[in-house]
């Protein structure tokens, strides 16, 4: 098993340098001080003593990683980005965003140098690569997101399990036997063992499903445009399906809406529709679609409250996993059967 030694022959200093980057004794620096974490993380030393000492010194400064894809939501991302960067101007904090694909390595070089005094995760996968870089983070680090295994980091999310529970329990009240569900991008169930408000939602509602006895057929939503939504509206048609319930954005919302319009639909009467953990701003209630939302101003408010107690350490142990309940906007697009 490696040792301080070990960690300083890697890095080519001496084993001082080693414990003064581990136990924050003396200023080190910068370059010398991510060489000698790189070590100790490729040797395991890290794992097994834990994180080195943080930098002394309050910056006032906050970072939020936020991976950008090619399939990411823009209307999603500012959302929360714009949302956080509010919650935190109000406690007092500027913010960093970091915006690498993958995001570890953005985020190793941002927590070894000392740049912030706290770091909030978003748009987590649940089998997410920057997780195990943030349980040996040596400054305060949560999640807006809950990914798939309990880690040792403070995490906020919407109950995306009760959320499908709700949605089935809707449709079986309204006598719905078979719907069409309408996932968003293919590549976002897939990337890191997928997003994880989608896979959360999906799974929940398959679960529920086969509990209240629901067919559900399944579509993924690729594009957005008209073509994607009459494509999907054709495949609801020549089905015995009754409703659609979708994770598309609100370009696909109003896409659909307009498709079914065109053909003479009625909504409620010729197609119930949901739209579920998706941020459709105010589409959805000028369309009249009932609505499970994603919730970025409650979610990135009360994120940076936690990642303020984390930092000033009056977090609680019972609050570090913290899921909020669903809000359902109804607004009469289930019809009974």
């Amino acid at each position: 098993m490696a040792g301080i030694k070990d960690v300083a022959a890697l890095a080519g200093v001496s084993i001082s340098t080693v414990s003064y980057v581990m136990t924050g004794k003396r200023p080190i620096g910068a370059n010398t001080r991510r060489r000698v974490l790189q070590a100790a993380r490729e040797l395991g030393y890290l794992a097994k003593n834990g994180g080195p000492a943080p930098l002394s010194g309050e910056t006032h400064f906050v970072a939020l990683s936020s991976p950008v894809h090619d399939s990411t939501s823009y209307t999603n991302y500012c959302a929360y980005f714009l949302n956080f960067l509010k919650a935190a101007r109000r406690l007092g904090y500027e913010t960093l965003l970091l915006t690498e694909e993958t995001g570890d390595e953005q985020l190793r070089s941002i927590i070894d140098t000392g740049m912030v005094d706290g770091v909030a995760l978003m748009d987590v996968t649940m089998n997410d690569p920057r997780i195990e870089l943030a349980q040996l983070s040596s400054i305060p680090l949560i999640s807006i997101g809950h990914p798939m295994n309990e880690i040792n980091v403070p995490c906020i999310d919407t109950d995306f399990i009760e959320m499908g529970e709700m949605i089935m329990q809707t449709l079986c009240r309204n006598g719905h036997s078979r719907i069409l569900f309408a996932g968003g991008k293919e590549i976002d169930y897939e990337r890191n063992g997928g997003a994880n408000y989608l896979i959360r939602l999906r799974t929940s509602m398959h679960d529920a499903a086969a509990r209240y006895k629901i067919h559900i057929d399944e579509e993924f939503t690729d594009e957005d445009d008209f073509d994607a939504a009459e494509n999907l509206l054709e495949r609801f048609i020549s089905s015995e399906n009754t409703a659609i319930v979708t994770q598309g954005g609100p370009l696909f919302l109003n896409n659909l809406v307009a498709a079914a319009r065109q053909r003479g639909m009625k909504i409620p009467q010729d197609l119930s529709l949901i739209s579920a953990g998706t941020y459709t701003d105010s589409i959805g209630k000028r369309l009249r679609i009932d609505e499970f939302p994603l919730m970025p101003a409650e979610l990135c408010q009360l994120g940076m409250s936690m990642l303020v107690r984390l930092m000033d350490g009056t977090l609680k142990g019972k609050e570090k996993a913290t899921l909020i309940h669903p809000v359902y906007r109804q607004r009469g697009s289930i019809a009974s059967r």
